[in-house]
């Protein structure tokens, strides 16, 4: 396999360029270009097997470059690259049948992923055109696979189309209307004995032509044809088709959600269905397994799609009711976010993903500063971000962030801190921007000896009440320093410290850093 990496930054390139072993992926040459029209240049004397392209880059975008190639070599493996979340660019990556777009900063385990993806589907097709006649006629079920991931292409030879009909023994209604429905399966992986049965199965029980192919280990497609050349397929039918679908898959044990795409006129046109399609499987992240979301008759409403607009405070706001203990709040809080989120499927689902890692992090941060942890062990909370991201359902996330929330709650129950402890902690966050603030102070106002208070506090967090308003302006100071307009010396006064070297002193013991490298490195 050949694969061509286009990126207008350099450090960039050099950097995926020495991230893999190519050659134990299945890659043997790879070559690079810094923007669309040197891609271009370079794919027509280089020939591609896979495309690994920048989107934002100067002359020519990754997306112009993209279109190109296709035209060129409509069998080229294309994976976008890009830091804008944006629906346009999610909209022609399914256009263009991108085998994955992977967001910046690049995750290098999900882009080795994509790359494995791209070269294990390059080999399949390889080697399904090196098939001779008569071993095609031996594996009809590996040859009407091709046919039906052949018609979400948008570009295809029709007339070698029909001779693989014919050498399949298929009669396909090419010119009648027809559409597309993916059905997504979670592990345990279907066998495809069981899938090819259920389709056969289901042209029989639906009396209509019927094609599926699994298209890769999570999505299997169907293609549904109208019954007849004068015969009409609309909503309902493709409604009774899901349903029935949905019945069989529920016979075996596997977890899965339905989506279809809108009806087109004619075979040629299946790449639409498959486009629209698409866009509706991710509303079934929001709906929860088992359930089936269908294209509406106007295609407008697959592309004018409103999302969820998140709240910038959110996260800031529901610590400050963690702060307070006001946990009836925090939780109301966190059943308004999900209300407002599934009521809306249509928000990119890694923006949601996204949402919820943060309130978690919130969450364990607040349970740290006092002696507690919301994760059973290091590994979950190594790989908490993992977890979000294998999440299929948009409630199994919710729900673990609910169970996360009342674990913290129940434990600092269990450890008396809602009582004494909590009054503690409640004074220091109201307090600790007064450089005054200390253990005497806090024994005043709550009417404790000095001596008690420590004790009391100790054993409900297993920290000092020292250590515990120091690390505590300290995260204060790291979510100011984020503002580049504030100068140190006032973020030392508006966490309690009057003298700014100081202040960077006891930071950089505490971080490792001063605070101009840390707010560097966040800009960087």
């Amino acid at each position: 396999m050949r694969l061509l990496l286009v990126e207008d930054e350099k450090l960039t390139r050099e950097g995926i360029k020495k991230s893999f072993q190519w050659s134990s992926l299945g890659i043997m040459e790879v070559e690079e270009a810094f923007d669309g029209i040197h891609a271009l240049e370079t794919a027509q004397r280089f020939q591609p097997d896979i495309v690994l392209t920048d989107i934002k880059m100067p002359r020519m975008n990754g997306v112009e470059f993209a279109f190109q190639i296709r035209s060129l070599y409509p069998d080229c493996k294309i994976i976008f690259m890009s830091g804008y979340a944006d629906k346009q660019y999610l909209k022609a990556a399914i256009s263009l049948k991108a085998i994955s777009y992977v967001e910046k900063p690049l995750d290098m385990d999900e882009l080795e992923e994509a790359l494995q993806e791209a070269v294990s589907i390059g080999l399949k097709e390889r080697q399904l055109s090196s098939v001779s006649r008569e071993q095609l006629h031996a594996s009809s079920s590996l040859m009407k696979q091709e046919l039906a991931l052949q018609l979400i292409r948008e570009a295809y030879d029709e007339e070698l189309l029909r001779k693989r009909l014919d050498w399949a023994g298929l009669q396909l209604p090419l010119k009648r209307p027809c559409a597309t429905i993916i059905v997504k399966i979670l592990p345990p992986n279907p066998e495809q004995e069981v899938l090819d049965s259920i389709a056969l199965a289901g042209s029989e029980q639906l009396q209509r032509p019927l094609l599926a192919a699994l298209k890769d280990e999570l999505h299997w497609i169907l293609h549904l044809f109208a019954a007849d050349e004068s015969g009409t397929l609309g909503r309902k039918d493709i409604g009774a088709a899901a349903d029935w679908l949905s019945g069989e898959l529920k016979r075996h044990p596997y977890q899965f959600a339905i989506a279809a795409g809108v009806v087109v006129q004619e075979a040629s046109l299946l790449s639409r269905s498959y486009t629209s399609a698409v866009f509706h499987l991710q509303e079934t992240f929001y709906k929860g397994p088992y359930c089936t979301v269908i294209a509406t008759d106007n295609e407008r409403a697959v592309t004018e799609v409103v999302s969820y607009q998140f709240d910038h405070h959110f996260v800031k706001d529901f610590r400050e009711q963690l702060e307070r203990h006001d946990f009836g709040q925090a939780e109301r809080m966190l059943h308004s976010l999900h209300q407002g989120i599934v009521r809306l499927p249509g928000t990119l689902v890694n923006n949601v993903k996204e949402m919820y890692y943060q309130v978690l992090m919130e969450l364990d941060k607040f349970g740290a500063g006092l002696g507690l942890s919301i994760f059973e062990t290091e590994e979950e909370s190594r790989s908490l971000w993992n977890f979000i991201l294998g999440c299929s359902y948009e409630q199994e996330i919710f729900r673990y962030l609910q169970a996360k929330a009342e674990q913290l709650q129940q434990a600092l129950a269990e450890r008396g801190i809602g009582s004494k402890a909590s009054k503690i902690v409640k004074y220091i966050h109201q307090h600790y921007s007064n450089d005054e603030l200390s253990v005497q102070e806090i024994s005043d106002h709550l009417q404790m000896t000095a001596s008690y208070l420590i004790s009391v506090f100790k054993e409900a967090t297993g920290k000092t009440i020292r250590q515990y308003i120091m690390d505590y302006r300290m995260d204060k100071a790291k979510q100011l320093l984020k503002n580049d307009r504030l100068k140190i010396s006032d973020i030392a006064s508006q966490v309690g410290y009057k003298d700014g070297e100081y202040f960077a002193k006891i930071f950089r013991k505490a971080t490792g850093m001063t605070p101009s490298e840390h707010r560097e490195r966040y800009h960087s």
